[in-house]
């Protein structure tokens, strides 16, 4: 039980972590496609994995977060495209 309670709260540090993320990225005027999100959330493991046979544990934890930051990037934009749309 303890096990999902963590993993819960850690993906709402995720969430929260990337609203601020996109929040600072905007506020410099850096606007990024949200396809580009969307494709680099599997190009970020999918090549390191075709090039390299083995990857160590802990370099392969950071690109399964930086997998999960592109993934939720990419559908937080799509809801704010959606959004726009329905106005």
């Amino acid at each position: 039980m303890l096990y999902w309670i963590l993993i819960f709260l850690g993906f709402l540090i995720l969430l929260v972590s990337c609203q601020y993320l996109l929040k600072f990225l905007n506020q410099h005027g850096i606007l990024i496609n949200r396809w580009i999100w969307g494709l680099l959330s599997f190009l970020i493991l999918i090549v390191p994995h075709v090039i390299w046979s083995h990857i160590p544990t802990g370099i392969d934890g950071i690109l399964y977060a930086l997998c999960a930051v592109f993934a939720i990037n990419f559908m937080i934009e799509q809801h704010a495209y959606v959004q726009q749309l329905n106005q």
